[in-house]
Formats: C-alpha cells, sequence, structure tokens
C-alpha cells in the first residue's frame, strides 16, 4: 500500500458515496436519480456535497460510519493488485460475509467459494459479470488499519474486491491494466476489531 494524498472525513464520505452511486448506475431504472446525485458528490461546493452524502449513504453505511475511531487520519492509497496485499485485506464479520468465507472473512477464501457456488451471494456474483465488463469502477473502496502495512479491514467494497480478487488471481483475467487500484486507506491508532 502506498499512500498520495492525506484528505479529510468530507472526502472519504464523498468518494464512499459515489461509489455508491455508481452501484446505482448499474441500474438503468436509477440512473437518472444517480446522475443527480453524482452532480451533487462533484459540485465541488461543501453544501451540495454534504446534501448528495446525505442523500447516497444509508443508515447502515452510518451505523459502520459511527464506529469508525475517531482518531483515524484518512488517505487516499495505491493498492498494488498482487496477492501477497490482497492476502492482507479481512472482510467485515457480518453473517452474508461468514458465509461466502466459512467464517474467514477473508478475501481469496470467499472468492474461491463464490467461484464453485455463484448462487450463494449473487450481488458478488452480479458484481464480477458487470466487472468482466468494464461497468464496475473502483472509487470509493474504504480501508481501515492500524498501520499503512495492514492487515486492513475492508469498510466498504468488500463486493468489488472479492470480484476483483476472482477475476485477477482465479480467473486470470486482467481487469486492470495498470495492476493498481485507488482507494481511502484510514489509519487509526484504536484497536480495530
Amino acid at each position: 500500500m502506498k499512500i498520495t494524498t492525506l484528505i479529510d472525513k468530507h472526502e472519504m464520505l464523498r468518494l464512499w458515496a459515489i461509489g455508491e452511486i455508481y452501484v446505482d448506475l448499474l441500474n438503468p431504472e436509477n440512473r437518472e436519480t444517480a446522475l443527480k446525485h453524482l452532480s451533487l458528490l462533484n459540485a465541488k461546493d461543501l453544501i451540495s456535497e454534504r446534501k448528495g452524502i446525505e442523500q447516497i449513504l444509508k443508515k447502515h453505511h452510518w451505523s459502520l460510519i459511527d464506529f469508525i475511531p475517531e482518531d483515524t487520519i484518512w488517505y487516499k492509497a495505491i493498492l498494488e493488485l498482487n496477492k501477497p496485499e490482497f492476502y492482507k485485506l479481512n472482510n467485515l464479520p457480518v453473517d452474508d460475509l461468514g458465509k461466502i468465507t466459512n467464517n474467514t472473512f477473508r478475501v481469496a477464501y470467499a472468492a474461491n467459494i463464490i467461484r464453485i457456488k455463484p448462487d450463494l451471494n449473487r450481488r458478488i456474483s452480479g458484481i464480477i459479470d458487470a466487472m468482466k465488463k468494464g461497468e464496475v469502477q473502483f472509487s470509493g473502496i474504504t480501508l481501515l488499519a492500524s498501520e499503512v502495512n495492514g492487515p486492513y479491514t475492508i469498510l466498504e467494497g468488500n463486493g468489488r474486491l472479492i470480484s476483483l480478487y476472482n477475476l485477477e488471481f482465479i480467473e486470470k483475467l486482467k481487469v486492470c491494466a495498470e495492476r493498481q487500484i485507488e482507494v481511502v486507506l484510514g489509519l487509526s491508532d484504536a484497536e480495530i476489531a
């Protein structure tokens, strides 16, 4: 992981919301509303951006955000697409991710299970299909760690990172020619579960 830019919490939330918008854009029924929200998030005006964040992030997002340690410092960072980096990624310990990781909460484990049993998590199987078509972007993937070298807990982007591992390392498809993606990284001295 390589840190590139120091950002504030507002920018972390804005990028998280943009990531949610791109999920909405995959559904044609949501396209018009999603584009209006994206316009607010890209307004370069704090009031409009806050309005966009509040309209996009749902209750379950805010409940997760509320548990982020207060001392967290936010950065844009580069995640290299290689197995050692992906082995440092841990999913959130929630039921639906437990089912596809045999309660290991490891990205690689989930990718292998989804490959064998795609119906086990249709949302991630859908992301894999969309990623093969180039319809998925990586904005807003948000990680939390106590140090820059990890390990990392994925706050946002579990499905995209599992899908990316599946395509890059199991199916051997090159989804990202640059062999890296930009992520948001929060570093905190507080103990991270």
